[in-house]
């Protein structure tokens, strides 16, 4: 899809044109600026004039943004940086792996991730030292470094859209899964769905389990992601249903980095509440694309965001 077919895009410019705002786009919609009267304002990709760039720089880099919350004693799972072999003289002599062996042998499964990426794009599942290796190779040709963390057994998953500290959009993704009927097996299931036109952001089942046979009622979740880019979809909620300890981490966070304009994955486990991610650029694409509704949410955010920037 081209930019310009985005619903992102389509937004602005609903909102610039009801707003007398004059609307110029770059390099193929990707940045913009907006006039209006004497005031200027410029968005790039995702990120918008709100967050001092600093904030922006280190929201982008997801070991920065752990030690950062970390240090202010906001729950988090810790992502630690590893550096491209291309740039050996940042490493030291004694290079990654080792310490990179140490970490999975002492958590048992590893997630690895472009260390600035987004979408859940470069993100590989870690269970030994083959896959270790596949998932650092994969990711140092595209990026220079590697974040890495334990894996999260994840009950939960919350997007927080905060502006200016108040929570401005609150969902729960939910993952793309089959339900069992006692009879068929996974593959059956997952043959099943993709006849159907349901099998869309689902990934096929390993070949291990094409023969469990899920019980009735039972879900069978069909990827370990939670990304709205990679199959799951989301379902809105009132932030009076989310649960203090959500609410109160999206605060703490909106403190600890001086942040403005933000999105902050919250997840639940069995250990508690933590922060996943936070992103200082506020991407809606896909949940404004789920209906009618959704995308007026999302453009109210958006209103909101932009008439900030103008006023200021």
């Amino acid at each position: 899809m081209e930019n310009r077919e985005s619903k992102y895009v389509q937004i602005l410019n609903e909102i610039c044109q009801e707003e007398g705002i004059t609307l110029s786009s770059y390099s193929g919609d990707w940045a913009f600026m907006l006039k209006r009267q004497d005031r200027k304002a410029f968005i790039l990709g995702y990120q918008f004039g709100l967050n001092q760039s600093s904030v922006q720089q280190i929201c982008t880099d997801k070991n920065i943004a752990s030690e950062v919350l970390t240090q202010e004693n906001v729950p988090c799972v810790f992502h630690q940086c590893y550096m491209s072999p291309q740039l050996q003289s940042y490493i030291g002599v004694q290079g990654n792996w080792r310490t990179l062996l140490g970490e999975l042998e002492k958590h048992g499964t590893l997630v690895c991730k472009d260390n600035y990426g987004t979408g859940g794009n470069q993100v590989y599942l870690v269970h030994n030292a083959r896959e270790l290796e596949d998932a650092a190779s994969k990711i140092f040709t595209v990026s220079q470094a590697m974040a890495v963390c334990p894996y999260e057994e994840i009950i939960e998953e919350f997007r927080l859209v905060i502006l200016d500290g108040e929570i401005r959009l609150a969902f729960t993704k939910i993952r793309p899964s089959l339900t069992g009927d006692g009879v068929k097996t996974v593959a059956e299931l997952f043959a099943e769905a993709v006849i159907d036109g349901k099998a869309c952001g689902m990934t096929a089942p390993a070949k291990k389990d094409l023969t469990i046979i899920p019980a009735g009622g039972e879900s069978w979740l069909l990827n370990w992601k939670h990304n709205l880019g990679q199959g799951a979809r989301a379902r809105e909620l009132d932030v009076t249903e989310l649960d203090p300890r959500a609410v109160e981490l999206a605060d703490r966070v909106y403190h600890a980095l001086n942040i403005r304009f933000a999105s902050v994955d919250v997840i639940r486990c069995a250990d508690g509440w933590k922060v996943l991610e936070v992103n200082s650029g506020v991407m809606m694409e896909h949940f404004a694309s789920t209906g009618p509704a959704y995308y007026q949410k999302a453009k109210s955010i958006y209103r909101d965001a932009i008439l900030k920037m103008l006023q200021e």
